[in-house]
């Protein structure tokens, strides 16, 4: 039988896959930046309203991490080569969107280095999901399917990665419907009572909160090795009060103008330092 090139892409995967089948218990999440604007320049909870489904970053053209998704780029050489071609005539719309496994149960979502929201798939998506360890940017030699990710579990437990590095990336084939594929939104409790919390509760699915970042100035300025005493400079020319946090940033980079990868440092400080659970 002639498979499509999603469950061609699973089957590749499939046979990459190390270790014994066992059943999988950890949420597979998304992080996001939910105060963020499409390219045509519309709310992004609205436009995934609008949508109806997650776009992946060959259809949106954004990324809060590395923007090569495109034909001949980065991105689209790796997935060649990772789904041995599989995708290589399909839609754009079949191609995996990218999350992580949330395997260490954080209550920000497992790849909070991607944004301070995220949308938790309901347990059937596994079955259509690819992973690997570590994530893609570092060319991992490791993967696996839902039933066989013991041993990506096993190696990640194993690392002494930064806490932003520390999660598993998953690889979800296929469209991810909102009305089915969705099990809630989680976001931070700085955009209550916003037009971010209005626009979430209009796509119809749960939406919940976790207990928000916050860093002030004086914790931040103890780590300037971490992405450079330059986005420490940044922060305090956004910051209020002492301290920055999800909101301050959207703003710099939605209303203020400024440079949206030096934003995401400054981010990277926030996601790391600034959630009580990760004070380690």
């Amino acid at each position: 039988m002639i498979k499509n090139a999603v469950e061609q892409a699973i089957e590749n995967i499939r046979l990459k896959s190390q270790g014994i089948d066992s059943s999988m218990v950890s949420a597979v999440t998304i992080n996001f930046h939910p105060d963020r604007f499409t390219t045509e320049n519309k709310p992004i909870l609205q436009a995934i309203a609008a949508d109806g489904y997650l776009k992946s970053q060959f259809e949106t053209g954004t990324s809060n991490g590395g923007l090569t998704a495109y034909a001949g780029g980065e991105r689209w050489l790796w997935e060649q080569r990772v789904f041995d071609g599989a995708y290589d005539d399909a839609s754009n719309c079949l191609r995996p969107k990218y999350g992580a496994l949330n395997f260490r149960n954080y209550e920000t979502g497992a790849s909070p280095r991607f944004g301070s929201a995220y949308f938790q798939l309901k347990p059937h998506v596994c079955a259509r999901t690819t992973f690997c360890y570590p994530d893609s940017y570092f060319e991992p030699e490791d993967f696996a399917v839902f039933n066989r990710i013991s041993s990506l579990i096993d190696k990640a437990l194993a690392s002494n990665s930064d806490l932003l590095d520390d999660y598993i990336e998953a690889h979800i084939h296929g469209k991810i419907s909102i009305k089915d594929d969705i099990e809630c939104l989680v976001l931070d409790p700085v955009f209550r009572t916003s037009r971010i919390e209005q626009q979430a509760f209009n796509l119809g699915v749960p939406v919940k909160w976790h207990n928000g970042y916050r860093l002030s100035l004086e914790e931040m300025s103890r780590y300037p090795d971490y992405r450079g005493q330059k986005y420490i400079d940044l922060a305090k020319e956004l910051a209020q009060n002492g301290h920055i946090n999800a909101k301050v940033l959207g703003l710099a980079v939605t209303k203020q103008g400024y440079n949206e990868q030096d934003v995401k440092k400054v981010w990277h400080y926030l996601a790391r330092f600034g959630y009580k659970s990760a004070q380690t």
